[in-house]
């Protein structure tokens, strides 16, 4: 019977690449070398489908500052969490798009600019055209990366928006130089594209329900000092309830959904997007997988290619998982979207939730 199962499968695999017009995976913040990196980033490499396949890294490429600067330390060692990520894909075929996530300018610091650039030039001195940070020089630029003729990705940096430091200079001009500017060039390329299917990422959600939502596991208000580091549990019942109510009020981080830039933020994206009937919104930050369904649009959190923390099963929430994984969006040949959420369980990477997304036609939109 065992047997009888395995080929049934074997069929329906078959049956589904025959069927598959075009493949993104979706791997964010797997900026760590961990034995669950290691296990996740092969095994995402093998769902590489010969000329139908994209890898895409959803910000916080390199922990926990980001690209070591010529002549620093840490130098090799970033070198090296940044291979980790695109070699097996382009060995396995896949053009690999990077995005910048807040850990990639500095840990939100001084020399966030200064280390994004970095990386940039770091992956162009690989001299391989199919391997980019985009978009480029520290510059928010929305890009516009064809999938096919009926879907589109349009990417940008969303830590410019929430980034406190200096991010620009004089010597590199950006095409866009201001938040409204941004959000106009997106507005335009979702009107550019407004019979298709629209992929939009950035490193940060427009919904989560994880920490950086406001979110917080009792283990948040027991064991604070995980914060630090995640085996450090030291109980400190009281005064570590003190640390969630602090993030959420007197001690607000722009990398928090409570915060006026980051409430700006979604603001001004949530204008652009809900003129567009087929947007789906992937992004990281969050160390968990969720899918979200949004009135306006269908949120996708990857954010957990090497860490994981708490996760609530909120209201609108039609998946979450608190551990390390990645995610698959298929677009088959009747338009649909096949979204598919790959996690470890028992040791190993597989399939744990699939999720068919219909293209939505001017007609039904209006419905």
């Amino acid at each position: 019977m065992r047997i009888i199962y395995t080929l049934l499968a074997l069929l329906y695999s078959f049956s589904s690449l025959a069927q598959l017009k075009h493949r993104i995976i979706f791997i964010g913040d797997a900026g760590e070398v961990n034995h669950e990196q290691e296990m996740l980033i092969p095994k995402a490499a093998a769902l590489v489908v010969p000329n139908k396949t994209i890898a895409f890294f959803l910000g916080d490429n390199i922990y926990p500052t980001g690209m070591g600067l010529p002549g620093d330390a840490d130098r090799e060692r970033t070198e090296k969490i940044l291979k980790s990520q695109f070699l097996p894909m382009r060995e396995a075929g896949a053009p690999v798009y990077f995005i910048p996530g807040n850990h990639d300018w500095d840990r939100m610091s001084k020399r966030g600019l200064e280390k994004i650039r970095a990386q940039g030039a770091f992956l162009e001195a690989q001299k391989d055209s199919l391997l980019q940070l985009v978009p480029k020089n520290g510059c928010p630029d929305p890009v516009e990366i064809q999938v096919s003729e009926n879907a589109v990705i349009i990417t940008f940096d969303s830590e410019w928006f929430v980034f406190t430091h200096a991010r620009s200079s004089a010597d590199i001009t950006c095409a866009c130089t201001t938040e409204k500017q941004v959000f106009a060039r997106i507005k335009d390329l979702l009107a550019k594209n407004k019979d298709k299917q629209v992929f939009l990422t950035a490193h940060h959600p427009l919904r989560t329900y994880g920490v950086h939502g406001g979110y917080y596991s009792w283990k948040d208000h027991i064991f604070p000092l995980r914060v630090a580091h995640h085996k450090l549990y030291i109980p400190l019942p009281i005064i570590g309830s003190l640390y969630p109510a602090l993030r959420n009020t007197l001690l607000l981080n722009p990398e928090d959904m409570g915060h006026q830039l980051y409430k700006n933020y979604m603001q001004g994206m949530r204008e652009v997007i809900q003129t567009h009937p087929n947007v789906i919104f992937i992004s990281g930050h969050d160390h968990g997988l969720q899918l979200i369904e949004d009135p306006d649009f269908l949120q996708v959190v990857s954010g957990s290619g090497a860490k994981s923390t708490y996760l609530k099963k909120g209201h609108d929430a039609l998946y979450t998982y608190e551990n390390q994984g990645f995610v698959t969006l298929d677009e088959m040949e009747n338009g649909t979207t096949e979204i598919t959420f790959y996690t470890i369980q028992d040791g190993q990477v597989s399939a744990a939730y699939s999720y068919s997304k219909p293209f939505t036609t001017k007609e039904s939109a209006k419905d």
